[in-house]
């Protein structure tokens, strides 16, 4: 009889228990999400979370596969944009002024963007006359990325590119953050929290529950796929005693099992 046992430190200890009251034991280390180190570029510049920016897709993907993540990320969303910005004076020039340059659809995206990563990025576009703002736009945060860091420790600049995994076809282009360089049309501003240790990007407030989101999709993966194939069960084949037998005899019935 074979008994499993899941430990909390993701480790599975298996035992065999025969007649002869027999119980060796094997530990199966199972893997553990790892998030992807920083990828800085000291010859271009640019720091990348993860290679290419992965670590922002994949993000995404645990948003668009697990419809748990999914219902929750979108309820915040909801509450957080509420019925949009608003203001006790609505007749206040300002007031007017940034309900032309930032528009409904680009509010909400900032904001979906700030709940699904902890961060946000907006592009900031001056006016003719160098004084005023023409627009405040929406910019997808996982094709931006930051310089490296001055020597005071501050970005100056942020590179945008429209796939980071072909950088190479895809030519970055490089915009001065705002407060850099002012006189430039224009700049592109990144919003995050402040997080001990982050000099870079912000990890999402639901980091820890990323690899349940993944088990959740791999679950549907795994019925699905039962499903289709008919709902054939798999097979627990119990050999008699088998703690008995040789390695080599074990990894020839193996052989033998997988063959047939």
């Amino acid at each position: 009889m074979l008994y499993l046992q899941l430990i909390l430190n993701k480790q599975i200890i298996c035992t065999m228990s025969t007649n002869e009251n027999k119980q060796p034991v094997r530990l199966i280390q199972l893997n553990q999400y790892i998030r992807p180190k920083l990828d800085e570029n000291k010859s271009k510049n640019w720091v990348l979370n993860g290679k290419n920016n992965s670590f922002y897709q994949y993000v995404i993907d645990r948003y668009n596969g697990s419809p748990t993540n999914s219902a929750i990320i979108n309820s915040y969303i909801d509450l957080m944009l509420g019925n949009g910005l608003s203001a006790k004076n609505k007749m206040n020039p300002n007031w007017i002024k940034l309900k032309t340059i930032l528009s409904n659809s680009d509010l909400r995206r900032l904001i979906s963007d700030f709940i699904i990563f902890n961060e946000c990025s907006f592009q900031v576009v001056k006016s003719k006359n160098g004084k005023d703002l023409a627009g405040i736009y929406h910019l997808p945060i996982e094709k931006v990325a930051p310089s490296l860091v001055n020597e005071d420790n501050e970005i100056e600049t942020y590179w945008f590119c429209k796939d980071w995994s072909k950088s190479n076809t895809n030519t970055p282009i490089d915009f001065p953050a705002f407060g850099f360089d002012m006189n430039e049309k224009e700049h592109v501003y990144k919003l995050k929290p402040y997080k001990a240790g982050k000099e870079y990007f912000a990890d999402p407030d639901y980091l820890a529950g990323l690899p349940y989101c993944e088990m959740e999709e791999e679950i549907a993966n795994y019925y699905i796929s039962h499903i289709k194939n008919g709902l054939s069960f798999g097979y627990v084949i119990n050999i008699p005693d088998g703690n008995l037998l040789s390695e080599e005899e074990k990894d020839q019935i193996e052989r033998q099992i997988k063959q047939n």
